[in-house]
């Protein structure tokens, strides 16, 4: 994991290249940075997740899978979090987070109004 201090900001490629992780296509889930089966940190952007605090997961089938695999962290694993706050291309490194909480209730999924349909809410915290 690279030595990234609170506050620093980073582009997605560099991210991408300090993790090692893999390639990503259109279709992929773009919330997180991963190595084969292996989650390595958060990148969430404001547009798709308004709150640090929670990653709202997008419905389409493998953005779907990393979401159930980011919440079967839960209590396990802490992450990094990048966030690129509204207006910004930049991800400042917030810390490490927790997963503590999900919800998959279509009630709570559609009080969050997102630029896609939702399968799933994880809440984080931090570490």
């Amino acid at each position: 994991m690279p030595d990234h201090k609170l506050g620093s900001n980073h582009t997605f490629s560099d991210l991408m290249k300090a993790y090692k992780a893999d390639p990503q296509a259109d279709d992929d889930a773009h919330f997180l940075l991963y190595r084969g089966e292996e989650l390595l940190a958060l990148c969430l952007r404001y547009k798709f997740n308004p709150k640090p605090g929670e990653v709202w997961v997008g419905d389409e089938t493998k953005v779907a899978r990393r979401g159930e695999s980011l919440a079967a962290l839960k209590d396990k694993k802490a992450l990094p979090l990048y966030y690129s706050p509204r207006n910004r291309n930049l991800y400042e490194f917030k810390g490490q987070q927790l997963i503590i909480d999900d919800t998959t209730d279509p009630k709570e999924l559609a009080q969050r109004k997102g630029p896609v349909p939702l399968s799933r809410i994880v809440v984080l915290k931090k570490a």
